[in-house]
C-alpha cells in the first residue's frame, strides 16, 4: 500500500466513465492486502448508507429498498471508506474517498457473481456546514446497548 497506489485509485475514480476500473483496481491493490484490511476500522456513515439507497432506488425502480447488512469500513490514514450491502438480492461493494467527495459503487448479480452495474457518487460538502468532515463522521449514539 503506497500513495503511487491511492493516487492511481484516485485518478480512475475521477475518470468521466470507466468506474468499473476503479472498483477492480480498489480489488487488486487494496482489498486483499493484509496490512490495509487492519488499517480498516468498522464504522456506519448516515450519508453512506443514503447513496446505497439511492442507488437501489433508481436501480430497481422503487420508492424504497432495503438495506440488508449493510458493513463499512473507514481507513482514516487513507481518507477512504469502503464496503459492501445487499439491496434486491443484488451485492454492492464500494470505494469512496473522503478527501475529493467520490467513491464508486458496484451492483452484482448474487447468483452469478456478475457486476450489472457500476456508479460513480459524489457527495459534495453542505455549505452550512462549518466543517466539511462533519458530513463523514459517525452519528453520536445516545444509546449504545
Amino acid at each position: 500500500m503506497t500513495q503511487a497506489k491511492l493516487a492511481t485509485l484516485e485518478e480512475k475514480l475521477l475518470h468521466p466513465d470507466d468506474w468499473d476500473q476503479a472498483i477492480n483496481y480498489f480489488f487488486d491493490h487494496f482489498g486483499t492486502e493484509p496490512a490495509f484490511l487492519e488499517l480498516s476500522k468498522k464504522t456506519r456513515l448516515p450519508i453512506i448508507l443514503t447513496m446505497m439507497g439511492e442507488i437501489g432506488k433508481k436501480l430497481f425502480q422503487k420508492e424504497a429498498v432495503a438495506l440488508v447488512n449493510p458493513m463499512m469500513f473507514k481507513v482514516k490514514e487513507f481518507n477512504m471508506i469502503h464496503g459492501t450491502c445487499i439491496i434486491e438480492e443484488r451485492l454492492i461493494t464500494f470505494v469512496y474517498l473522503m478527501n475529493i467527495h467520490k467513491g464508486v459503487f458496484s451492483i452484482a448479480n448474487l447468483q452469478t457473481n456478475k457486476v450489472e452495474h457500476c456508479s460513480r457518487v459524489s457527495a459534495l460538502p453542505l455549505t452550512e456546514l462549518n466543517d466539511e468532515q462533519e458530513m463523514y463522521e459517525e452519528p453520536w449514539n445516545s444509546n449504545p446497548n
